[in-house]
């Protein structure tokens, strides 16, 4: 089948799992021309449909490197924490090394749901980073935490005033 096809075949929303289900029984390589169109459905919270594809992407390992390579290249938050959470731990360390370049530059990010964090412990969980590297990222991310959090005190308690009309303008 051709991209085409195989695009007609895809999910309408994120809650159609009969069409996921069964491009997904179509098996790798056939899919394979619409990974990357799977990859992009993933980035919906709450969507059955992209859990059914995290599973496959799961599964299908080495071969669905350049995909989510892309994935990882997003700047969606959800997209990445699927990948982090439902895909790349049942990864084996070979295909990860296919990603090491961007594995690393996320392990930099700051990431509103700590797919930084998750980065860092992946790469030094299968030993894929230099463990000196990675313990100075955590580090430096746990100062900026405690910075963030002053930070957040701070605001909560000018929220909490102004709430109760107390401010510099009253």
């Amino acid at each position: 089948m051709n991209r085409k096809e195989l695009l007609r075949l895809m999910p309408r929303n994120a809650a159609d799992l009969e069409s996921a289900r069964q491009i997904i029984d179509l098996g790798y390589p056939v899919i394979e021309p619409v990974h990357c169109d799977m990859i992009q459905a993933m980035r919906v919270a709450e969507s059955p449909v992209a859990d059914v594809f995290a599973d496959y992407f799961g599964e299908v390992g080495a071969s669905a490197v350049p995909a989510v390579a892309e994935g990882l290249n997003r700047e969606n938050c959800w997209l990445r924490y699927r990948l982090f959470t439902r895909v790349l731990p049942f990864w084996s360390d070979s295909a990860l090394s296919g990603l090491l370049n961007i594995l690393t530059m996320v392990a930099t990010q700051p990431d509103a749901y700590d797919n930084d964090v998750r980065c860092v412990g992946l790469l030094a969980e299968r030993g894929l980073a230099d463990i000196d590297w990675l313990a100075q990222w955590l580090e430096f991310k746990q100062d900026r935490m405690k910075e963030r959090d002053t930070l957040m005190k701070g605001v909560s308690n000018v929220i909490k005033q102004a709430q109760h009309g107390i401010g510099p303008n009253t």
